[in-house]
């Protein structure tokens, strides 16, 4: 089986290179192969490659400057993932597209499960919910395509959210961090996972629902993340220094981008589906702690 990989080189593509099964042929596409701005150039990589699977990784991930530059999102994150619908029908294949909580508004208060209704209130969660809207009106009815959400991914490498905290911490006596917004921290081994069983599942004739979550199990704010990350880091000698961790409200660190309140992910019927046992956040951050770890002592 062949799986064309687009963003093999951000934090979710390395997961999912370094799980792959070994029956599985990955090719990962250079820029001059493929280019997600062209509609031409999205039609002939398949038309070249010929894969049994896309996993769209890739996307335009920076909610702030995503507000200054719509255009350049809105063709990354929603007619990519359109042109690559558009080829499979005339050429065959699967598409497996990789989403956020962001397309939700967060003002529910309880985890938004799959086949809610969405409300993005940013221009990266518009972009995102319209790349969605299209699978779902080129592919659903064929099984030729899956969409996957999840939200605040983190990883051992890469550019996130856990390792900026790390370096903070490293040199701060103090951090304040926004303690209104509430979501599920979630590593990439998980998503990884979900993204190969999807694949591995649907290739042995076993029906999954055409959009899942992946998150890790729990729900918590940055606060909360912050504050288990340097509990966590401590304990594995991440960094021996004393820092002040405050909690604050969003109006305090005012940004461009809204950013949604509460975008817990109901994920507990997608994972039963995928056959994959959920994990809760902060032994997924234990776990990413200490793999980063023995990466640098490496």
């Amino acid at each position: 089986m062949k799986v064309l990989l687009t963003g093999g080189s951000g934090q979710l593509g390395r997961s999912i290179l370094a799980s792959k099964p070994q029956e599985i042929q990955i090719i990962i596409p250079n820029k001059t192969e493929l280019n997600l701005t062209s509609k031409d150039s999205c039609f002939e990589a398949i038309e070249k490659f010929k894969p049994d699977w896309i996993i769209n990784c890739a996307a335009y991930t920076n909610v702030e400057r995503a507000e200054r530059e719509e255009d350049l999102a809105y063709k990354i994150n929603a007619l990519a993932p359109k042109y690559f619908a558009e080829a499979i029908k005339i050429k065959g294949g699967n598409i497996l597209q990789i989403s956020t909580d962001y397309v939700f508004n967060g003002v529910k208060g309880t985890p938004y499960k799959p086949n809610e209704e969405k409300c993005p209130i940013s221009v990266y969660g518009y972009t995102k919910a319209k790349g969605e809207d299209f699978l779902t009106e080129l592919l659903s009815d064929s099984f030729k395509g899956n969409i996957i959400r999840t939200s605040w991914l983190m990883s051992p490498y890469g550019n996130n959210f856990a390792l900026k905290i790390i370096e903070k911490i490293k040199k701060s006596k103090e951090l304040r961090i926004i303690s209104d917004q509430i979501g599920s921290p979630t590593t990439t081994s998980i998503l990884a996972n979900s993204c190969w069983q999807t694949i591995l599942l649907k290739s042995q004739g076993i029906e999954v629902p055409f959009i899942m979550h992946c998150t890790n199990s729990g729900a918590a704010s940055w606060y909360d993340l912050v504050v288990a990350i340097e509990e966590i880091g401590r304990k594995l000698n991440l960094f021996d220094n004393r820092v002040n961790i405050l909690p604050i409200k969003s109006e305090e660190y005012p940004t461009l981008a809204k950013r949604p309140s509460y975008s817990v992910l109901d994920s507990y019927d997608s994972l039963k589906r995928l056959l994959i046992k959920p994990i809760n956040w902060r032994s997924a951050i234990f776990e990413l702690l200490n793999e980063f770890r023995n990466k640098s002592f490496s």
